[in-house]
């Protein structure tokens, strides 16, 4: 186990063109707000730690592109994502309505979010929080070529 921390948690920031991912961002890793923000291009993350419960989480959180144009690569940062902030009306999902300008329910939001995953992966029977799911692969060596066009 990693002795920074205790959980490794990826968060996904997801919503429409302009709506302050980057802003609510950079007001939680930063404590900081710029009135004026040039859209996010693919993606941006920031790391941040915090303690819950005596525990030690690091957050990476991921700010994606909310031009429709970035789609496609951008959904490919959700693989292995355990929690994802979407500014969105949805029915049914808990949300919190936050400001990155007056800093209002920023903290309370991420740190909501954390706490849900951690207790959900607490909840988990040998979950472990630091290590990715992996695959075990069995198989034969495969013999090495002579000739082909690339060799040597």
């Amino acid at each position: 186990m990693n002795h920074e921390y205790d959980y490794l948690f990826k968060l996904l920031l997801i919503g429409d063109s302009g709506v302050g991912k980057s802003c609510l961002l950079l007001r939680f890793a930063d404590d900081s707000y710029l009135d004026s923000y040039i859209s996010t291009i693919g993606v941006d993350f920031k790391i941040r730690t915090v303690e819950q419960d005596g525990k030690t989480i690091k957050l990476q959180i991921w700010d994606t592109a909310g031009q429709e144009r970035f789609r496609t690569i951008t959904s490919s940062y959700y693989r292995g994502a355990h929690g994802i902030i979407e500014f969105a009306d949805s029915i049914g999902i808990p949300f919190m309505e936050t400001s990155a300008k007056d800093a209002t329910n920023v903290e309370q939001a991420f740190m909501a979010m954390s706490a849900d995953i951690k207790n959900r992966m607490a909840s988990q029977p040998g979950a472990n929080s630091t290590r990715p799911p992996s695959v075990q692969l069995k198989g034969q060596p495969v013999g090495q070529s002579s000739g082909g066009c690339c060799s040597s």
